[in-house]
């Protein structure tokens, strides 16, 4: 997973399925472009959670270790902090 070609596909093709279902860890990994939102959607066979952010945000993202960051935060918020409440 590549944050410029992911830029790339977005900007260049306004690819819908940015990323589609890729190993993530333990997890499986989509990207959506809807339009004016990115959505970043994470998800097992327990559940799912997503997060949509500003295409703009998105796009301003610098290094694929900063999208990792957003993914991680996304799984630690809605799967391991929810299950340990």
């Amino acid at each position: 997973m590549d944050i410029q070609e992911i830029k790339k596909d977005i900007i260049e093709y306004d690819l819908y399925h940015v990323v589609d279902s890729i190993t993530y860890g333990d997890y499986s990994l989509s990207i959506f472009n809807e339009g004016d939102k990115i959505v970043i959607a994470v998800y097992d066979d327990w559940g799912s959670a997503a997060y949509a952010m500003d295409k703009k945000d998105f796009l301003n993202i610098s290094t694929t270790e900063e999208l990792e960051k957003y993914i991680n935060n996304i799984i630690y918020y809605n799967y391991i902090e929810h299950e340990g409440k």
